[in-house]
């Protein structure tokens, strides 16, 4: 009788994506000393979110639109140091740091059976409206997609766990209009196989870019990569890979680019990152994107009109699988009432106060859940962290997001051979690695 008791008033908690954040927040939610019972919904067949490939593109089977953006090729362009996941470490992989996709899926589905996750997960299952009810409870109806049959169920609490890389950020560029060729963005790339023989401008110069602009470059008549990185003017490049400028405008058979060029182009991938979008939320939930900012949201992870919703993983250029973890202990232990949240006009005014304090130090508006490598990056642990006063994260993994980060962009082609080995929470080694000198070239002993 004691344990039906007990098991009766237990807070019910829906997990909604499982993908690597959700995954975090349904092992934590789902511990055995848990107060919750947890359903997850995940309206694609597996788990993995972003990590899993498919062949399809904008839509899916079901007509709705596809979350992946994994193209063939893709490698981790982060060591594996900073992505693993509280309680499971990668195993079996000698030193070698970075990964094929695939290894990560694996890696993820493993965590979910070492876990016993699975039990918890609603597959096909697509969350079509959320809203608040009763001040502090929550109604989700959700389809069940091979059913096709609907479902509104009540819970005591929301996560939303759904990624920032499923929903294009394409700018809106003079004459895009009237271009005769193909305009996409990388969202909807899967490998270079359409491009040979063709001229292809990819735009934006992060990891998509660079992998992308490489790939085609292998097949491809020519490859121009435009951005506004001088340090990229260093890379070795194929003979048919050229740097361009900024656009300034398209015409029907090309790009006219800031420094006044023209180049004749087939094809253009928009590699300039992606939006937060929540179309399942209703607007009584007291969520709104604008400019790519969540309104308004404590700490980039609570609802601050409805603190009962929590969003694990919207910081973005930083350790993700360790700041998934992190959010959903934190969410977790203020749902359990082991955190006690400040009002909502406080929640406001210290949301806010970081607004200003970045605009001021001359950050874009659109970047305010951007951290880097930047003094926001340890200010958001730091803070974060000490309200909620769990452990602050090892000094040593932003470190290695950081020196990561600049390996990335200072030498593209070889970066993915070096390897990392933390020492403690504030050291780690690494040796960088160059293919024409497969050697040390260079270790060294950091503290943050």
């Amino acid at each position: 009788m004691s344990s039906c008791v007990q098991e009766s008033i237990k807070k019910s908690v829906a997990i909604i994506g499982c993908g690597a954040s959700g995954l975090a927040a349904l092992k934590n939610f789902t511990a055995d000393d848990s107060q919750f019972q947890c359903v997850a919904f995940e309206q694609t067949e597996s788990i993995g979110g972003t990590w899993v490939y498919t062949d399809d593109v904008d839509t899916d089977q079901y007509g709705l639109p596809v979350h992946s953006s994994m193209y063939k090729t893709l490698r981790s362009n982060l060591p594996k140091e900073i992505m693993e996941l509280s309680g499971f470490p990668h195993k079996n992989v000698g030193d070698a740091c970075y990964f094929p996709a695939a290894y990560i899926l694996k890696y993820l589905n493993d965590f979910t059976d070492y876990f016993n996750l699975r039990q918890y997960i609603k597959f096909h299952h697509h969350v079509e409206n959320i809203s608040p009810i009763n001040n502090d409870q929550w109604e989700v109806k959700v389809i069940d997609l091979q059913q096709k049959s609907k479902q509104i169920l009540i819970f005591d609490a929301v996560v939303v766990c759904v990624g920032n890389y499923s929903n294009p950020a394409i700018p809106d560029v003079k004459g895009a209009d009237i271009f005769c060729g193909k305009i996409m963005h990388s969202h909807s790339y899967r490998d270079a196989d359409p491009y040979k023989n063709s001229s292809v401008l990819v735009v934006g110069c992060g990891a998509s870019g660079l992998d992308i602009s490489f790939g085609v470059s292998k097949v491809a008549k020519k490859v121009f990569l435009s951005h506004h990185n001088p340090n990229l003017m260093k890379l070795k490049i194929p003979s048919n890979y050229f740097h361009k400028t900024d656009i300034k405008e398209i015409v029907e058979d090309g790009v006219v680019f800031q420094d006044g060029s023209y180049e004749q182009i087939d094809t253009i991938i928009y590699c300039t990152g992606y939006t937060y979008k929540y179309p399942f939320l209703s607007s009584e939930c007291g969520i709104r994107v604008e400019n790519n900012v969540i309104k308004y949201l404590f700490k980039h992870m609570i609802n601050i009109e409805y603190p009962t919703m929590g969003f694990i993983g919207v910081p973005r250029n930083t350790t993700g699988f360790y700041l998934f973890d992190l959010q959903s202990r934190i969410f977790k232990k203020i749902l359990e009432g082991g955190v006690k949240l400040p009002c909502k006009k406080e929640m406001m005014e210290d949301t806010q106060k970081e607004i200003n304090e970045r605009l001021a130090s001359g950050q874009r508006l659109k970047d305010l859940h951007a951290l880097g490598r930047t003094k926001w990056a340890m200010n958001y642990y730091t803070s974060v962290t000490k309200f909620a006063d769990v452990e602050h994260p090892p000094p040593v993994l932003l470190q290695i997001y950081f020196d990561g980060l600049g390996r990335l962009s200072e030498d593209f082609l070889n970066f993915r051979g070096d390897k990392y080995k933390i020492v403690d929470r504030e050291h780690y080694q690494v040796q960088y690695y160059d293919k024409n000198e497969p050697i040390i070239k260079k270790q060294i002993l950091y503290s943050f």
